[in-house]
């Protein structure tokens, strides 16, 4: 009988901190690339997927390094794990065993390198383990570990995803102090969210940004009425109360949180006031919010600094927002109702959905160019009313601004101007849409956007978040918390800050993973630069079609503090519906309040 001798092929992990002596020759093929991906350790550190009847047809192709015959022999799964295989290949001559191992082990552990790479890319594209067990029986590619090892897996990545969370986070707080000229007294912006839409969800988040020329995310936290393992737990209570007991003792609950959901809001962002000082050793002194009072009330009542009377500036974009909400409401009320003209409120040559998401853009351009003057802000606000409601025998133009209205531009030149040259809203439709105004406004309700700000940051944040973590599927905390921490890592430092999370985790990042991430950020930067485009060509056209918007051309808004929180207008149109929802469900579990919150 033959002696059975092996050899094992497993991949060593590369150390980041030196390069293989055959670096410089692979390289040299390098195609071209940025800086960034220079760095990975080597371009040949990456996965291939390779049909295994493929592999054997290169097996044969050469020779056996026992015998020095053609290999020609069987190959065997030993274990698999996942993504990851050992296998062994048997030369039928020589009876010679290689073992190849597909993925190496992450040092200090006993995880394979692929599974953990396939969990993490599996949060970040926002799929579960169903989502990514369907992907690869997709590929023809074995299924992942079980659900339960899937789940165990998620503490691993996110003892790493908080500790580069909390960096980059402590580097986005010095930022904001550096920019502010070194007080460590900053204004943020502050909200909340829920995965689930509704008031009824047991997770929430809540997020504060600051507020320099590009703002970051400087702390966040979150907020559970439910721990999946004390339920898991739960029988054993009674079947066996001391294994309940060191159950109890030693696991880390994710319950943090009982009242109602709505109510988790105020209390998250308090609980990041009050450790602002012993985790950064900043004050926020100003918070920027929504129109929901309850969270400023909150902060006031429930003081974080002894020395500090934190300063509510409210969100300019929020309250602009109301103008569309209100007119959506009235138009969805009154759908069937004849006007005093005797015809119905919305359609052709009425009040329609473009003339209502104008009206919105009007009101949020005459509060950006107004939020330090409240009686000029009052005026600009009913010059978008009045200038409409004017007619050849009752001009109404005394507020209008000469930069925009054609009529003050015409009788300044000495012409005479015709207000049914245009198409115009009736004013049996403006008749309708007038308690808006006088709700809005108002001297009381303007002035609470006076000096005010915006929480776009927050909203970008989350819509960010709720890729990672869609809304459409339950996520456990655990993986609320890994898609937060992530999200804060790619908002403030881009896609590439994770090839620094990899590096960490695996002692290399890879070559196509920095690759992508390059890709992805590059990607980013041009969408962000095609959409300002965007916003100009609309603002442009939009000048073009009424005569009130050419003093929307909003091109000089771009010039303005509040560039980057300028509402992309191309996208007005088809938000308003969700606008519309989201106000009928706010106003189902909240007292009204005249400009309140939407």
């Amino acid at each position: 009988m033959r002696r059975i001798r092996s050899k094992s092929v497993e991949p060593k992990t590369v150390d980041s901190s030196s390069a293989s002596s055959d670096e410089d020759s692979v390289m040299s093929v390098q195609n071209q690339f940025t800086s960034s991906t220079d760095n990975a350790d080597d371009m040949m550190n990456f996965y291939l997927i390779i049909h295994m009847q493929s592999l054997i047809l290169l097996l044969k192709q050469t020779l056996c390094s026992e015998c020095n015959n053609y290999w020609n022999g069987s190959a065997s799964i030993k274990q698999r794990d996942g993504l990851y295989m050992h296998i062994e290949f048997m030369c039928s001559n020589c009876r010679f065993i290689t073992h190849l191992h597909s993925s190496p082990q992450i040092p200090n552990t006993r995880r394979r390198e692929i599974n953990i790479r396939l969990e993490i890319g599996g949060i970040l594209c926002g799929l579960s383990h169903g989502g990514v067990m369907k992907f690869l029986g997709a590929l023809n590619l074995p299924p992942p570990v079980q659900e339960q090892r899937y789940s165990e897996a998620q503490q691993f990545i996110w003892n790493y995803v908080t500790k580069a969370q909390e960096e980059s986070m402590t580097a986005a707080v010095e930022e904001a102090i550096v920019e502010g000229g070194g007080m460590r007294e900053l204004t943020v912006s502050g909200d909340g969210a829920w995965p689930t839409r509704g008031y009824s969800s047991v997770h929430g988040i809540a997020a504060l940004c600051s507020t320099t020329s590009h703002p970051k995310v400087l702390d966040v936290t979150w907020s559970s009425k439910k721990c999946s393992k004390c339920q898991g737990a739960e029988s054993l209570r009674y079947a066996n109360p001391d294994l309940f007991l060191i159950f109890q003792e030693n696991h880390d609950c994710q319950l943090n949180y009982a009242g109602s959901s709505g109510g988790m809001e105020k209390e998250m962002i308090h609980e990041m006031f009050c450790r602002s000082l012993p985790k950064y050793n900043i004050k926020y002194t100003s918070y920027i919010g929504d129109g929901d009072a309850k969270v400023h009330k909150y902060l006031v009542d429930n003081p974080s600094y002894s020395d500090v009377n934190i300063k509510k500036i409210e969100d300019t974009n929020h309250f602009a927002k109301r103008m569309l909400t209100r007119i959506m409401k009235i138009k969805k009320e009154n759908a069937n109702k004849i006007l005093s003209d005797g015809k119905r409120f919305s359609g052709k040559g009425r009040m329609t959905d473009a003339q209502a998401v104008k009206f919105k853009i009007y009101f949020a351009k005459a509060i950006r160019e107004n939020k330090t003057d409240l009686n000029k802000l009052y005026q600009r606000s009913w010059a978008i009313f009045k200038h409409h409601y004017s007619t050849d025998e009752q001009p109404m133009h005394e507020w209008c601004d000469l930069r925009w209205c054609k009529y003050l531009q015409a009788t300044a030149n000495g012409e005479k101007f015709n207000h049914h040259s245009q198409v115009c809203i009736p004013r049996a439709c403006l008749d309708m849409i007038k308690p808006v105004f006088d709700e809005l406004c108002t001297q009381n309700s303007l002035a609470r956007v006076i000096g005010g700000g915006s929480q776009n940051a927050n909203e970008s944040f989350h819509s960010l978040l709720w890729t990672i973590v869609p809304k459409n599927r339950y996520c456990s905390s655990i993986k609320l918390r890994i898609g937060l921490g992530l999200s804060t890592i790619i908002y403030n430092d881009g896609y590439e800050s994770l090839n620094k999370l990899l590096t960490t985790i695996f002692s290399s990042m890879g070559h196509y993973s920095a690759e992508c991430f390059y890709k992805l950020d590059a990607m980013r930067k041009s969408s962000a630069s095609k959409k300002k485009k965007r916003v100009k060509t609309s603002q442009a056209a939009a000048a073009t079609t009424t005569s009130i918007s050419s003093s929307e051309s909003d091109n000089e808004n771009f010039h303005t503090v509040n560039e980057e929180n300028f509402d992309d207008i191309s996208h007005d149109l088809t938000i308003f519906e969700q606008m519309e929802s989201d106000q009928d469900e706010y106003d189902d579990n909240n007292d009204y309040e005249p400009g309140g919150d939407d």
